[in-house]
């Protein structure tokens, strides 16, 4: 049997492809390595997915760190947050706004959201324990060996993922497929993780669970700076500043050492310099300033780390009044290492944007071959992008074949 489409894994964006598919009554067929669907999907948003979130097409792609991030445009234009939103809905599933950016469904479960995914999905349409081990073109028809069978269909969709979580069979398989093809590959670096730093280890051990909320962190060397949370842990640094940073410490990281410095303070850096000019007129000991301007635990923290004492503020050489503001405006970490690629929450990299049309997710040399999802060079933060991502390359793909069939 030759198929129209074959759909070669059974995740985000290729679900969202089979549902296109199956509206437009497009012969097609999923195989999924695993014994079941979107395993990595089940784990995302702590169990409880976030699906999307609530920016404009020119605001997602603006928040991507990415310098081709506007290879996008046309797939968030024609299926984004609004459309994904929509497309929960039509199937029962309604999306609720947290945080004033991210939506999670209803249920609070993201079982939910892979059972509105295939709602609509023949179940003869997915084939389970079917792990692509090779794809030929030959007569411009594809030929997909898997351990059972050889399929032949007139289109192929890859949506293998990436190599995060290989535990839920994410283990770049697409990438594979690309090289064979002669396509350019990115190589995967962990994206959204922690980071490593011996110094929390050794100096700041006791800091543990200390959050500096609305944090901006920035990286020595870049003019890069990522908002958001930084929390010390028992090995490094984590919170979505730093997710969001990781990506490019891993880049900085083949040039030599890399530093962040970041706030200890939540409150505004115009606030903590005003108060610390009254300090130093009021001539007020040091520890009224800092008990002001940070927790208790950093503030106690600060003298044991400059190798001070408290005393009043004209009794310190102007030094180590500089040393002190910059201590809780600027302090500086030095990042050993991200985490494991396999650990990581994403993985930037995989096939280069460079190798597909935006229009369509295919391949420009090879006509019917289609990459989307994580088994691209494409991805986001924390915070329902690289589901939309997933969503939007997918159902992009999948318009594109029916368009090609239908004009053969």
């Amino acid at each position: 049997m030759i198929y129209d489409v074959i759909i070669i894994g059974g995740g985000p964006s290729g679900l969202m492809a089979a549902n296109v598919l199956q509206k437009n009554h497009i012969n097609y067929l999923v195989l999924e390595k695993n014994d079941q669907l979107a395993k990595k999907l089940k784990l995302t948003g702590g169990k409880r997915c976030n699906v999307t979130n609530n920016l404009p097409v020119d605001g997602f792609i603006e928040s991507l760190n990415m310098k081709h991030r506007r290879f996008l445009y046309g797939a968030l234009k024609a299926f984004g947050p609004d459309e994904i939103i929509a497309f929960f809905k039509q199937r029962g599933l309604g999306l609720l706004l947290e945080q004033g950016l991210k939506y999670f469904p209803e249920t609070g479960k993201s079982q939910s959201v892979l059972d509105a995914l295939t709602m609509d999905l023949e179940l003869d349409c997915i084939k389970y324990r079917e792990g692509v081990k090779s794809i030929e073109k030959k007569d411009q028809l594809f030929y997909l060996t898997t351990a059972n069978d050889t399929w032949v269909s007139k289109t192929v969709i890859v949506g293998t993922g990436s190599k995060a979580y290989p535990t839920t069979g994410s283990s770049g398989d697409g990438v594979t497929f690309a090289e064979r093809f002669g396509l350019e590959i990115i190589p995967f670096t962990p994206a959204e993780t922690h980071v490593y730093a011996s110094d929390v280890k050794k100096l700041y051990a006791d800091l543990q669970g200390v959050t500096i909320s609305n944090a901006i962190l920035s990286i020595e060397g870049t003019k890069k700076t990522f908002p958001g949370g930084v929390l010390f842990t028992h090995f490094g640094l984590s919170g979505p500043a730093v997710l969001h940073a990781s990506e490019v410490i891993a880049e900085k990281m083949h040039e030599g050492d890399v530093y962040v410095t970041f706030p200890l303070t939540e409150m505004h850096e115009n606030d903590v310099l005003e108060r610390y000019d009254k300090a130093i007129r009021n001539n007020e000991k040091c520890h009224l300033f800092l008990d002001e301007v940070l927790s208790k635990r950093l503030s106690k923290k600060v003298f044991e780390w400059l190798n001070l004492t408290d005393k009043n503020m004209s009794e310190y050489k102007k030094i180590d009044r500089e040393k002190i503001i910059d201590t809780v405006l600027k302090f500086r970490l030095k990042i050993d290492q991200v985490e494991h690629i396999e650990k990581a929450f994403v993985n930037a990299g995989g096939i280069s944007t460079k190798e597909l049309d935006p229009k369509s997710m295919m391949v420009k040399k090879i006509p019917g071959l289609y990459f989307v999802g994580e088994t691209t060079d494409l991805q986001g933060p924390i915070g329902g992008f690289n589901l939309t991502i997933a969503f939007s390359t997918g159902h992009l793909a999948a318009k594109d074949c029916i368009h090609k069939l239908n004009n053969v």
